[in-house]
């Protein structure tokens, strides 16, 4: 790593140890969130429960909820949406491929279509929504792989959560640019910083967004980072939800990293309403280009 770099993430780390409200005093109430990481499709590292230990993800979610008042509820059972869902201040998704499916390799359950239903209006009506790294590998619309569909031709999944997947290169350390330091942990984060992960090429972006951080194209290994700066970062509104979503942690090393946990951390306050932040859209303006065009 370079010493710039290396600068930059202890920066971010020690931006962290000093955020107002890292911890929290025990008379406060807490929130309540729901975290679903059953797989249909592609199983992460971060998702894998070992010997009755939760993963990665899961792990930094409990872990990071209890110094800051929220309750997370870790599961892989789908049929949980089929219950109250307005217990809960926000769902959180690391999930993949169609979730009305079984995977016999993943242990747990699909959603049913009613708990499908049930998550969307529960977003509507107020509950945030948070997805990490390959949410929006989940519902996917389809079709040709680097052409968009109109907004109305995509499923409420793909809409909601603000774009779909398509690939990815090979892990690579790329460039991503603070867009929005409103968000605590970009805070003194004046310029683009480096960072090693699998780099999702989504789709289907939606206008409508706030974009936290930009992924630079510019020098990256695949074909498929041939087009414009595109968001890997953003938040946007889904009726009266909070609905957020980050494409890093692909690998269990990646949510070792100040940046993956200080943007999920961010995130998780943001979704729940620990955290209040400006969403007015910036994607016009900041990625006017983003929007698939290449091929």
């Amino acid at each position: 790593m370079k010493r710039r770099d290396f600068i930059a993430l202890t920066g971010l780390g020690a931006v962290l140890a000093t955020l107002p409200g890292f911890s929290v005093s025990a008379d406060e109430p807490k929130k309540k969130v729901l975290y679903y990481d059953y797989s249909a499709g592609f199983i992460h590292p971060p998702t894998v429960d070992n010997d009755g230990k939760l993963g990665v993800c899961g792990s930094f979610l409990k872990d990071f909820g209890e110094k800051n008042g929220i309750e997370v509820v870790c599961t892989k059972d789908g049929t949980v949406f089929d219950g109250d869902l307005s217990q809960y201040a926000a769902i959180v998704f690391y999930t993949s491929g169609d979730l009305f499916n079984t995977n016999s390799r993943c242990p747990g359950k699909p959603l049913s279509k009613q708990g499908a239903k049930n998550l969307f209006e529960a977003v509507r009506s107020g509950v945030g929504f948070l997805g990490f790294h390959s949410a929006t590998d989940t519902w996917r619309v389809g079709g040709e792989r680097y052409k968009d569909v109109p907004k109305e031709e995509r499923n409420d999944y793909i809409n909601m959560i603000g774009g779909e997947f398509i690939t990815h290169g090979s892990q690579q350390e790329a460039t991503v640019k603070p867009i929005d330091p409103e968000l605590p942990c970009l805070k003194g984060m004046e310029r683009p910083i480096r960072h090693h992960d699998e780099w999702y090429c989504n789709k289907h972006l939606a206008k409508d967004m706030h974009v936290f951080m930009l992924l630079q194209t510019e020098g990256m290994t695949g074909e498929c980072y041939d087009r414009p700066d595109f968001p890997c970062v953003w938040a946007r509104k889904e009726g009266k939800g909070i609905v957020a979503y980050s494409a890093l942690g692909h690998g269990n090393n990646h949510w070792e990293t100040p940046l993956v946990q200080g943007v999920a951390g961010d995130l998780l306050k943001l979704v729940t309403g620990k955290l209040e932040i400006d969403l007015t859209p910036n994607f016009e303006t900041v990625c006017p280009d983003a929007a698939i065009s290449h091929r």
